[in-house]
């Protein structure tokens, strides 16, 4: 099983910016400070800029930085970050990951966001609402693809580096993708090399519309879904599920309910949820084994909830990067020239 969490200045219940410690806007040492704490007791990766799992869909700062912020102060832990490809070209996104891949070595993720923002939209200066289903999968698909092409540009011996001849790069092992598509074209290559994972990790978070549903099937590596009934429906390729689970925790199962009870009465939350004893999680994410394929962890309120996790959880995958983390095969390129 591979244990998420999705990260957030204060905590993922609605009402926990009232009770934290924490202020409720984000900073680097606070952000280091849990995301040592989440590699300590065994986190396999962190989630940053999942839609919903904060109190203000509005107010959250980019999570591109913060991503950058943790890179530093981890070792092994993976890293993903969610960017909407609504207000993005591919290539910058392209360059932008295979550059964070780089500088973690091989620990990054992307989450690409699926319109998610409507009421981001007008502010920036679009239309209200995106294209119908179909035609937005259409060009979201463009977008993944031309992201994928680009970070295979480059093969994986480009990167020569060759001192006696004095190559630093072989461009027999570097070309333009040449795409033109019906929403994009793009010549490329990248300028940055193969990341070291050969792609970064795809999350997407399940969109339940049934269009875009079949569009996350078809592309994510890993999927997170709110509730482990819908884990069935992405049983194809090698998409990983990982599951949702809002966690308020309790020396005891009745202090447990206590503090769930008082954050409810705040300010009511409906993500899926667990209240009891850190032991008893570990039960619950056991009885999880072969329904899906791991569990994204939202602590009611930060630090506490994540505190009261050390030497609950599994041990975690002995993995350096973000694919190995997710039980992931590393990719080849696309491009790569087979020999006769």
């Amino acid at each position: 099983m591979t244990i998420t969490l999705s990260l957030t200045p204060t905590g993922s219940h609605p009402a926990s910016w009232r009770l934290s410690p924490l202020p409720p806007l984000a900073n680097a040492r606070d952000l280091r400070d849990i995301a040592k704490t989440a590699e300590r007791i065994g986190i396999d990766a962190i989630l940053l800029g999942v839609p919903g799992a904060t109190a203000s869909d509005l107010l959250q700062f980019d999570p591109l930085p913060m991503l950058g912020a943790l890179i530093a102060a981890t070792q092994s832990i993976g890293l993903c970050a969610s960017w909407s490809i609504d207000f993005s070209e591919p290539y910058h996104v392209a360059r932008v990951f295979a550059t964070l891949d780089h500088l973690s070595h091989g620990r990054t993720g992307w989450m690409p966001l699926l319109s998610t923002m409507p009421r981001l939209r007008p502010r920036i200066g679009r239309d209200g609402s995106p294209d119908d289903p179909t035609s937005y999968c259409a060009k979201a698909a463009e977008f993944v693809d031309i992201t994928r092409k680009l970070w295979d540009s480059w093969q994986d011996a480009a990167w020569a580096m060759d001192k006696p001849s004095g190559m630093f790069v072989n461009p027999d092992k570097v070309a333009p993708i040449d795409y033109h598509g019906t929403y994009f074209a793009v010549r490329g290559p990248l300028n940055v090399p193969r990341p070291p994972q050969g792609r970064p990790v795809l999350l997407m978070s399940d969109p339940t519309e049934p269009t875009l549903r079949t569009f996350v099937a078809e592309t994510a590596d890993v999927v997170l879904v709110r509730d482990a009934t819908d884990a069935s429906a992405f049983k194809v390729r090698e998409v990983r599920v990982i599951v949702d689970l809002l966690v308020v925790l309790g020396e005891t199962e009745a202090t447990a309910q206590a503090r769930a009870e008082a954050l409810d009465a705040m300010a009511p939350s409906d993500l899926p949820r667990f209240v009891g004893t850190p032991a008893q999680l570990a039960d619950r994410i056991a009885a999880l084994k072969g329904v899906c394929g791991g569990v994204n962890l939202l602590p009611a309120v930060l630090p506490f909830d994540l505190d009261l996790l050390a030497g609950a959880l599994p041990p975690a995958r002995k993995a350096t990067t973000m694919r190995e983390h997710f039980g992931l095969r590393r990719p080849a390129s696309q491009y790569e020239r087979v020999p006769a």
